[in-house]
């Protein structure tokens, strides 16, 4: 099995080519954020902005695979019987590095997704957004606490300092999103290359 780790900061729009590729090729795609929903409620605690940081640096002091382990494991049933997988949300070398030992280095390709600060912030309240990520209570509920600037770049900056900065240095490709008007104007232009990427793979 293939699979493609697709890497980048908050709304750089890896969610929304990967949902996309989804529906029309039946790639599955599993997303490592849903782990931490998983243990936000194995701890009984409410979805915000600061459980969130604090869920996520407390299992990934002790693994930083813990949530891509996690994942892989929660979600099996939805990518056993398939040739090519979507990775989405991984954060650091060590979830890369993992992928590679369980599933043979040439295996392994990671796409990574960017665009500025600024661009990614007005993303937040796209209704764009809200269609693919409403389906998920937690999602919604996050994504409100991101609208407030200051939660945002708080969690940039827990991102890159969880290695996400090296995680997109390793990737095999990067797919430039930025347009302010996103994805009105490019997401079709940047979606066929991503797609294409995915495609040309056996």
């Amino acid at each position: 099995m293939k699979i493609f780790i697709l890497v980048g900061l908050q709304l750089s729009g890896k969610s929304s080519h990967g949902h996309k590729l989804n529906k029309e090729t039946k790639i599955p795609m599993i997303e490592t954020g849903h782990a931490v929903y998983h243990e936000l409620k194995n701890q009984k605690l409410e979805v915000n902005h600061a459980n969130t940081t604090k869920v996520i640096k407390g299992l990934l002091s002790k693994d930083p695979t813990a949530f891509t382990r996690a994942i892989l494991k929660y979600e099996k049933e939805k990518y056993r019987d398939s040739e090519k997988l979507l990775l989405n949300g991984v954060k650091s070398p060590a979830e890369i590095e993992y992928a590679r030992k369980n599933y043979g280095k040439e295996n392994v390709f990671v796409l990574s997704f960017h665009a500025s600060k600024r661009t990614r912030f007005n993303r937040v309240n796209n209704p764009d957004r809200f269609k693919v990520s409403g389906e998920f209570r937690e999602k919604t509920q996050e994504d409100q606490d991101l609208a407030i600037w200051d939660n945002f770049t708080s969690r940039d900056i827990r991102e890159i300092g969880l290695g996400i900065g090296n995680a997109i240095a390793l990737s095999n490709e990067i797919l430039v999103t930025e347009n302010l008007l996103w994805p009105y104007h490019t997401f079709d232009k940047s979606y066929k290359i991503f797609k294409d990427i995915i495609m040309k793979f056996d």
